[in-house]
């Protein structure tokens, strides 16, 4: 039963395929004027009225020839916010609590290891941004950051901007 179920439709497959190639199945008729399929809204055709066809190519090449008006505005620069509403003056505005200064950014700098050479000089191997780098005391890190002294808990560094004392404690 399944089989000749199978065979019927391969036997319309090849009969279909057959109709398709060129110059073997049937052909419509092709009329010389257009069909419309459906209603047309005499709404959209009066719309469509009031626009004159004719195109004016010199009122547009006018038009292009213009000047762009200046415009300095940054269209992705941001908003400018609406101002407040004014508020009736009955008396002094609540001032709003001082927030602290923000802290300032952590250093780019991490201390990442100690080393005390032959003859009692200390070295510290520093992580500043990407690099890795040997230090001794005394020695510039950047143009920023200088060494101030070496010992095997931390490393004290002075920002040149700040002026502050930064410690950089040794991983344990």
């Amino acid at each position: 039963m399944l089989g000749a179920v199978s065979a019927l439709l391969v036997i319309n497959l090849v009969a279909q395929y057959r109709n398709m190639q060129p110059g073997k199945g049937q052909h419509a008729p092709v009329s010389a004027s257009p069909v419309r399929v459906g209603k047309v809204s005499s709404h959209a055709a009066d719309d469509l009225a009031k626009y004159n066809p004719e195109v004016h190519f010199d009122a547009l090449k006018a038009l292009d020839a213009r000047p762009f008006p200046d415009d300095d505005s940054d269209p992705f620069g941001p908003l400018e916010a609406p101002a407040p509403p004014q508020a009736m003056a009955r008396g002094p505005a609540p001032s709003a609590p001082s927030l602290p200064p923000a802290p300032p950014p952590p250093p780019p700098l991490k201390a990442m290891g100690y080393n005390e050479l032959p003859g009692g000089q200390k070295e510290a191997m520093i992580t500043f941004k990407e690099d890795m780098l040997t230090v001794h005391e005394g020695d510039l890190i950047g143009t920023q950051y200088k060494v101030l002294t070496i010992d095997p808990s931390k490393v004290v560094v002075e920002d040149g901007e700040t002026h502050t004392s930064l410690d950089l404690p040794f991983p344990q």
